[in-house]
């Protein structure tokens, strides 16, 4: 009797062990900051006022931004003269991230269009949908 009691004793604690390993897994926690990562535009399509719509990657213009685990941000915003209607542009986006829910801003030295807009992430991607900015609008994917 005294070896089926220490038999069932391993059992119930091997059952215990595997329960409370199983509760440590992935249990809904959030990653800390889920939208760190390096961010490439995959569409990039604005409307000037009166204007037609560019699309600024075919133009050859990028955007690369990249969201640090302690919410600074880098890379950089290229426009070309085709683009801008006159001089190109080159900007850093140094600067920070704010999330808020499923929405991000960004706050950067330079003086861009990047932080008046009202930026939502889903899953890999942070977009912006045909936001007006100083009478322009813009569509824009960045995809992780």
């Amino acid at each position: 009797m005294s070896n089926i009691r220490t038999t069932f004793r391993s059992a119930l604690a091997a059952v215990a062990m595997l329960s409370a390993v199983a509760a440590c897994g992935d249990d809904g926690v959030v990653d800390p900051d889920p939208v760190a990562g390096t961010y490439t535009a995959t569409t990039f399509r604005v409307t000037p006022p009166a204007a037609t719509e560019i699309n600024v990657l075919t133009e050859g213009g990028s955007l690369t931004i990249v969201i640090g685990a302690n919410s600074t941000t880098t890379g950089t915003l290229n426009l070309p003269a085709s683009v801008t209607g006159g001089t190109p542009l080159q900007a850093s986006m140094a600067g920070t991230v704010e999330r808020n829910g499923n929405g991000v801003s960004f706050d950067q030295t330079a003086d861009t269009f990047v932080r008046d807009l009202n930026w939502t992430v889903a899953g890999n991607t942070i977009t912006v949908t045909n936001q007006s900015v100083g009478g322009a609008s813009y569509t824009i994917v960045l995809t992780r």
